[in-house]
C-alpha cells in the first residue's frame, strides 16, 4: 500500500495543476479554509500535494536526475538559518506590512506561478524569479518551499500541533538515515518520535522509502509524558503569538487605517450609485481641467495588472471631468485591496490625475486601480 501513496500523490497533483489552470484553486477564501482545517488537524498536505509550484519544482527536481544532476543538500546549520527567512516575511506580511515587502513580493514566483497558469500577464522580472528557482530545483529539493515561501510558513504554523503526524517507532528503527536523505524539506526524520516540524509537507516519502517495515508510519500520534509536557508549551507558545499578533494589530495597524478611511469619508461625500464601491466627487462645479480634457460624457472602462490577476475599472466622465471611478471586477485579497480602494479612486477624483501616490501596504492594488483608471482614460480618447 505505501508504494503506492507516490502514485497517488503524483495523480492528485497532476490534477490540482489542471485545476488551477481554470482558477478554480486561485483567489479561493472557501480552499483556504479547506486547506487550513486540513492542516490544523492533520499536517500540510496543501504544500506536498496541491501546491502546483512546489510540483513544478519537483518536476524539474526529477529532470535533474534524468540529466545526472546529483541531488544536493544543504548544510543543516546553513538550512537552519535560511529557513527563517520565510516565517521572517510571514512576519512582515501580517503584523508590518511594509509597502516594501510588498513590492518584493510582487516576484512571488509561486503566486506569479499560479497567474501564469490562469493566462495572466506578469512581468520579465517575475518570469526570471521562477526560472531561477526552477533552475535551482534541479540541484536542491524544493529550494523555494523550503526557504522562501511564507504561505508554506504560515501552513507550517498552523500544523504544529496536528493531532495525525508522521510517527517513528524507535524500537525498531536501525536509524539508516534513509528518510532523512529523502526528505525534500530536509527534516532529520531520524530524530524525531512524532513528527511536528512546520517544515513537513506530507509528501511521505520517508514512508515509502523507509527500508523497515513498520518503523515509520502516520497516525494519531502517541505522547509520553515528556512530549505531553513540550506539547503544552508548543500550544501555549503558538497561542501566546496568535494573541501578540492580534494585539499589535488592533493597537498599532487597525487604528491607522481606520483613521485614514475615515478622514476621507469626511472630507468627500458619496452621490447616490447603482454600486456600493462607486468613489464619487464630491465638488461637481470643479473648473479645473485634468487628465478627462476632451473627453465627452460617458461611462468608459480599462483594466490595470493588481496583485493576483486583472483589475477591471469603470470611469464616469462629466463635463470634462472624473466624477466616478468604481471596481468592477478584482482578484487581490480583500484585505489590501480594499485599503487601496478606500483611497486611490478619491485621490484621483480630488486631483483630476492618475499621478497620485499608491497606498502603503497595498501598493499593487493601487498600482492595479491606477493603471485601469489609465487605460479606461485612454479608450475614451481613442473614441472622442
Amino acid at each position: 500500500m505505501k508504494k503506492k501513496i507516490q502514485k497517488y500523490r503524483l495523480s492528485i497533483q497532476i490534477l490540482c495543476l489542471v485545476l488551477s489552470i481554470t482558477s478554480f484553486l486561485i483567489n479561493s477564501e472557501v480552499a483556504t479554509l479547506v486547506f487550513l482545517g486540513l492542516t490544523i488537524f492533520s499536517g500540510v498536505f496543501y504544500c506536498g500535494w496541491i501546491c502546483p509550484f512546489g510540483f513544478i519544482q519537483e518536476i524539474f527536481g526529477r529532470i535533474g536526475s534524468l540529466l545526472g544532476i546529483k541531488k544536493r543538500k544543504m548544510p543543516m546549520l546553513i538550512h537552519k538559518i535560511l529557513v527563517s527567512i520565510r516565517y521572517i516575511i510571514l512576519g512582515l506580511v501580517l503584523i508590518i506590512a511594509w509597502d516594501s515587502i510588498f513590492n518584493i513580493l510582487a516576484f512571488d514566483p509561486r503566486a506569479n506561478f499560479l497567474r501564469l497558469l490562469s493566462l495572466n500577464m506578469i512581468t520579465i522580472g517575475a518570469i526570471a524569479v521562477i526560472s531561477f528557482f526552477l533552475i535551482v530545483s534541479l540541484f536542491y529539493e524544493r529550494p523555494f518551499c523550503n526557504y522562501f515561501c511564507y504561505q508554506g510558513a504560515r501552513y507550517g504554523l498552523f500544523s504544529i500541533l496536528r493531532p495525525l503526524t508522521i510517527k517513528r517507532n524507535e524500537s525498531i528503527c536501525v536509524n539508516c538515515k534513509k528518510c532523512d536523505n529523502i526528505c525534500p524539506m530536509n527534516i532529520e526524520v531520524s530524530k524525531c518520535g512524532n513528527l511536528r516540524s512546520p517544515q513537513c509537507i506530507n509528501c511521505f516519502k520517508c514512508i515509502t522509502d523507509c527500508s523497515v517495515e513498520g518503523a515509520l508510519s502516520y497516525g494519531k500520534m502517541v505522547m509520553t509524558k515528556n512530549e505531553k509536557k513540550k506539547y503544552i508549551g508548543t500550544l501555549t507558545a503558538t497561542v501566546s503569538i496568535l494573541i501578540l499578533a492580534f494585539i499589535v494589530h488592533s493597537v498599532f495597524i487597525e487604528p491607522k487605517s481606520q483613521e485614514t478611511e475615515a478622514n476621507k469619508q469626511i472630507e468627500t461625500q458619496t452621490v447616490p450609485s447603482n454600486s456600493d464601491e462607486s468613489k464619487v466627487i464630491t465638488e461637481e462645479d470643479t473648473k479645473n481641467l485634468g487628465d478627462a480634457a476632451g473627453i465627452a460624457d460617458g461611462v468608459y472602462t480599462g483594466k490595470g495588472e493588481g496583485y493576483k490577476g486583472t483589475i477591471v475599472v469603470q470611469i464616469t466622465v462629466k463635463s470634462e471631468q472624473i466624477i466616478v471611478v468604481e471596481v468592477l471586477e478584482q482578484k487581490d485579497d480583500k484585505k489590501w485591496f480594499n485599503r487601496a480602494y478606500s483611497v486611490i479612486p478619491d485621490k484621483i477624483i480630488e486631483s483630476q490625475s492618475t499621478e497620485v501616490d499608491a497606498v502603503s501596504g497595498a501598493s499593487f492594488s493601487s498600482k492595479g486601480i491606477i493603471e485601469g483608471v489609465k487605460d479606461a482614460l485612454n479608450n475614451a480618447h481613442k473614441n472622442n
